[in-house]
């Protein structure tokens, strides 16, 4: 009796990727916490931490769209590596300087932007990368392991740098470019080539494509706004957490408690994602998950603050990374080769723009209507999501078979399968478009 041929394996290249990301994303983590401190510590002004978070975020939408056009015609692995390096390089020079105690704001906030600018550029080319070497019927697991990643450093990376905090911030910032050195080693390690490189200038025009691109696709218009509205939603959580939890003796222990709540949810959530992908159709798969949150959320407006409020927040953040998983599988199945990294990225943009305005509206509706009107308004906006998502999600996602998505792979590599013109020869039906002209954390991940 013959022994059925091994299944495909995620592969050295991709766990080199994830290993190498996992550690700079956890250090990250921790930065992204030191940074304002830093900032108040120094100037005792709190509106200056509030500077130093902004120019972060700031240099994150700067980049975003510019970062697709670089994750489709440049070289990935080269992309991957000069990031990191720049990273390391200027997180050892806020090191340095902080050990000197000469950090100050218009230092601090510059280091910031550019902090954010190469994260975000990072974003994009592993995004494409990790379709590169993955085979499309993993696709799903590699996706939940990314999801996963992000959850454990939301957890970990805070509660490292709060500790090196209180030693000395320059350690935070030391451990933060170690980091990066190591996921530049990982770099380094990988092919030479990782896929498909598209001709054409870095143009500002180039850069819009991708928005272009799935502005005229429903089912990549609905995964932007599901996945702003969700980020919208859940930014603004932290404030209902706070202005709920009161000002008693025990309210921070409920407002910790609820946090990490959110953090082990998504990392739960990541660890279904890939289950719920494989045995759920894609249309049912997020129109169930985005009504799950719904009903999460209604029962946290409905319960008492700390302890018993946990639970929800947990079950609302675990189906976050299911719709994350869903959403982008289909995208990169969908999206011409060409254009991977720009739809990645014009998708991620769109998710994220709204996001700082989440705090301020979310303060600004509770002490208008209450903190029970503005997390079941929250609701019902999510249950609308779910319903159009599940029309436009059945009318829009008939994805082909993984087998014939684009590209073949062998042991978790392989290259990719084009058409002349050199986009993946990947028919939608009922679409009315080829995948080669037409129609996807971050992503609520990018919730990345």
């Amino acid at each position: 009796m013959t022994a059925a041929p091994p299944g495909p394996a995620l592969g050295r290249p991709f766990w080199l990727l994830f290993g190498g990301e996992a550690a700079s994303a956890f250090g990250t983590s921790a930065s992204v916490i030191a940074l304002p401190v830093v900032a108040m510590r120094a100037s005792g002004d709190v509106r200056q931490a509030g500077l130093a978070s902004t120019a972060l975020s700031a240099g994150i939408l700067l980049a975003r769209l510019p970062a697709g056009v670089c994750a489709d015609r440049c070289n990935r692995r080269t992309l991957l590596l000069s990031g990191n390096l720049l990273g390391a390089a200027i997180l050892a020079t806020l090191a340095l300087l902080q050990s000197q105690k000469a950090l100050c704001l218009p230092v601090l906030a510059p280091a910031a932007l550019l902090l954010g600018m190469a994260g975000s550029t990072l974003v994009p080319a592993e995004n494409v990368a990790v379709r590169t070497f993955v085979h499309p019927d993993l696709l799903p697991k590699a996706l939940s392991l990314v999801q996963a990643r992000t959850a454990v450093s939301m957890i970990a990376g805070p509660v490292a740098g709060g500790a090196l905090l209180t030693v000395e911030p320059a350690w935070v910032f030391t451990l933060d470019a170690a980091t990066y050195l190591l996921a530049a080693a990982c770099v380094a390690a990988l092919p030479p080539r990782a896929g498909f490189i598209g001709a054409g200038q870095l143009t500002l025009k180039a850069a819009c494509d991708g928005v272009r691109f799935l502005w005229r696709s429903p089912f990549l218009r609905y995964a932007a706004v599901n996945a702003a509205v969700l980020n919208l939603i859940f930014n603004g959580l932290l404030i209902v957490i706070i202005t709920s939890a009161g000002s008693g003796e025990r309210a921070g222990l409920g407002i910790g408690l609820q946090t990490a709540a959110i953090g082990a949810g998504a990392l739960g959530g990541s660890l279904i994602a890939a289950p719920v992908a494989r045995r759920l159709p894609a249309a049912r798969g997020i129109a169930l998950s985005t009504g799950a949150i719904a009903v999460a959320l209604t029962c946290f407006a409905l319960v008492p603050g700390g302890a018993a409020a946990a639970f929800p927040l947990a079950v609302a953040s675990a189906f976050g990374p299911v719709v994350t998983v869903l959403l982008t599988t289909a995208q990169m199945r969908m999206t011409p080769a060409e254009l991977q990294g720009r739809v990645h990225s014009g998708t991620s943009f769109l998710a994220q723009a709204a996001s700082p305005l989440a705090p301020t509206s979310a303060a600004v509706s509770a002490h208008a209507f209450g903190l029970l009107p503005t997390v079941l308004g929250a609701a019902l906006v999510v249950v609308l999501l779910a319903l159009v998502g599940n029309v436009v999600t059945a009318r829009h996602i008939l994805v082909s078979s993984p087998a014939t998505a684009g590209r073949t792979a062998a042991g978790g590599a392989g290259a990719e399968t084009t058409d002349a013109r050199g986009t993946s020869a990947t028919e939608l039906p009922g679409t009315g478009q080829d995948t080669g002209a037409g129609d996807q954390k971050p992503t609520v991940g990018n919730q990345e």
